[in-house]
């Protein structure tokens, strides 16, 4: 019998706050400068436009693969991100931007498949609708990324499924809660109070950015979760963000 071996990866999650004007460049090229130094493996941003993509394209397009949705269905988007020199490989196909049928935002899901060590995992993100009175189509979608996941796990495909999910736990109990074997990495980390609340960075209150897996048949876990963008930019004073991001170490026995 072989040695099991264990490799580990890393995921930044992020609204990166592209509607707001002020000092968006300066903003949007401090979040770049930190994706260089924690060099995550897999990236979700969300609240991603025109100008701050060219930004991104600009600092990070020799280090990271990218995809979004094209064309662009909203003034502002997703998208999902590879580090190149990373064992996490984003397969030929695989890829696909699926609109969710009740939208009134150009909401959509963003997948990519990967084969990591011979292991399948699809990382999954979005921007799920927005607004009190989107409630009941927030939940709509936000099941319809759960039912994806669990048809992947009968195909023995792992899941990764992330975003700024506009959600409250109240929503997540009215459908249901979490399906069996889809789990809450913050929750798997400890369920850390000083990492816990993502919005408003001004004051926080809110885990509307969240991060859920399906392990599978158990090899994929989640080691540590931090919260980052907790420092002000230097050149103009403000933070990155409205949301902070969610940097998440995770472990796969191959």
């Amino acid at each position: 019998m072989g040695q099991v071996q264990t490799k580990e990866f890393s995921l930044l999650c992020w609204n990166i706050f592209g509607l707001d004007n002020h000092f968006l460049h300066e903003r949007t090229r401090a979040i770049c400068e930190l994706v260089k130094e924690k060099k995550p493996d897999v990236v979700y941003f969300q609240e991603v436009i025109p100008a701050t993509w060219d930004v991104i394209k600009h600092e990070l397009g020799a280090e990271y693969s990218m995809y979004r949705l094209e064309p662009v269905k909203c003034h502002y988007f997703h998208n999902l991100m590879f580090r190149n020199r990373s064992a996490v490989v984003p397969a030929k196909e695989g890829r696909t931007a699926d609109m969710f049928p009740g939208t009134g935002q150009g909401r959509h899901l963003l997948k990519v498949g990967i084969t990591f060590n011979d292991i399948h995992i699809q990382f999954m993100t979005s921007h799920l609708e927005s607004l009190p009175t989107d409630r009941e189509e927030r939940k709509t979608q936000l099941k319809s990324c759960f039912d994806i996941m669990k048809e992947l796990e009968k195909t023995s495909t792992m899941s990764i499924f992330g975003g700024d999910l506009n959600l409250d736990d109240s929503e997540l109990t009215e459908i249901g809660g979490k399906p069996e074997n889809v789990r809450d990495a913050w929750e798997v980390c400890g369920s850390d109070k000083s990492h816990e609340l993502t919005w408003h960075t001004d004051n926080p209150t809110k885990r509307i950015d969240r991060v859920y897996y399906c392990p599978g048949d158990g090899r994929l876990q989640p080691t540590s979760l931090e919260l980052v963008g907790k420092d002000k930019v230097a050149k103009c004073g403000v933070l990155p963000s409205d949301h902070y991001g969610l940097f998440i170490r995770f472990q796969i026995q191959a």
